[in-house]
């Protein structure tokens, strides 16, 4: 909901949420991230989890520019190298998508990297990425890699640090851990507004103060965890929270194309109905694709379907077999 907000307004709020609200993504997938020893079924697992609705939401969202460039060889073929480059060549709606492709390339090389390595050799490593991270982005700005592959310099050591949450099982309730993350949330929230470039803007290597930044950003994060913990226990609010935390892929992929859309037909300027629009539409469209197993596949990245076919054709092998089995 505040990835949501910050993609519609500017000023301090917008740039509060832009210190955080991206690597709140990556820290919590650490936190809720278990090794995998099996590289290629975790692979594949993420790979048809992520990268199947990044490939139909780009071409769902795509076809009217693909469309309107039909006529015009030059502009069909950009339009094609932007979808084939991903990253920072995707704009206006499809601006988002630039997360899928590190935050899966993230996964993979963390989960190789923990299954391979100790914890204390793979901070090392960690260490090492957020130094070149440092460097893409005082040295290097405009140097970027295809999907976006060089921010993963500073989103595995997010995904690293929330790891090391889970691991040493920091109690982020804790009124001595609560009172210090929220501190220092305070006072990256005053940084922030003394000076706009405190902030981050993780796909163009903006990465904010080295390591102040990230510290503000990790201390946002806690805190949300410990306010979502407590939401969790009202009874009337946390299945609605739920509920937009389980559409939150449906609303990366589609929310930025609903405002373009309202942009282009002068609709809903005002903030707070737009915001609702805005989440409430990819919401909906989440209840009505989760009813299907193909659309769950395209849409969410739910192999069940494919799961229950692979069965099924088993079970008739089977059958074939114990016919033929019985006929000899």
């Amino acid at each position: 909901m505040m990835v949501v907000y910050a993609h519609m307004t500017s000023g301090f709020v917008r740039d509060f949420f832009f210190l955080f609200h991206m690597p709140l993504f990556f820290i919590i997938a650490g936190y809720l991230f278990r090794p995998c020893a099996d590289l290629k079924a975790y692979l594949g697992r993420k790979s048809l989890h992520l990268l199947v609705p990044y490939g139909f939401f780009m071409a769902l969202l795509y076809a009217p520019s693909l469309y309107q460039a039909a006529g015009d060889e030059k502009a069909l073929s950009s339009a094609l190298l932007a979808m084939v480059l991903g990253g920072r060549d995707l704009e206006s709606g499809l601006s988002p998508f630039w997360f899928v492709t590190c935050f899966w390339a993230t996964q993979q090389l963390v989960n190789v990297l923990m299954t391979r390595l100790s914890l204390r050799t793979t901070g090392g490593v960690m260490l090492g990425m957020l130094c070149l991270a440092m460097a893409n982005q005082y040295g290097f700005r405009e140097l970027w890699l295809i999907g976006n592959l060089n921010v993963v310099l500073m989103a595995a050591p997010c995904f690293y640090l929330g790891h090391l949450v889970a691991h040493y099982r920091i109690d982020v309730e804790r009124p001595r851990v609560l009172l210090l993350t929220a501190g220092i949330g305070v006072l990256s929230m005053w940084c922030v507004h003394a000076d706009p470039h405190f902030t981050m803007d993780m796909k163009y290597a903006d990465y904010g103060v080295p390591v102040l930044s990230l510290l503000g950003a990790v201390a946002m994060t806690l805190v949300l965890m410990a306010l979502s913990r407590q939401l969790a226990r009202l009874p009337l609010v946390a299945p609605l929270v739920g509920l937009v935390g389980e559409a939150s892929m449906v609303i990366m992929f589609v929310h930025l194309g609903i405002q373009v859309t309202l942009d282009q037909h002068g609709m809903v300027e005002a903030l707070a109905p737009r915001w609702c629009l805005m989440v409430t539409l990819p919401v909906l469209m989440y209840l009505l694709v989760r009813h299907n197993g193909w659309t769950r596949l395209l849409c969410l990245g739910d192999p069940t379907v494919l799961s229950e076919r692979r069965a099924r054709r088993h079970e008739q092998r089977q059958n074939g077999y114990a016919l033929a089995s019985n006929q000899y």
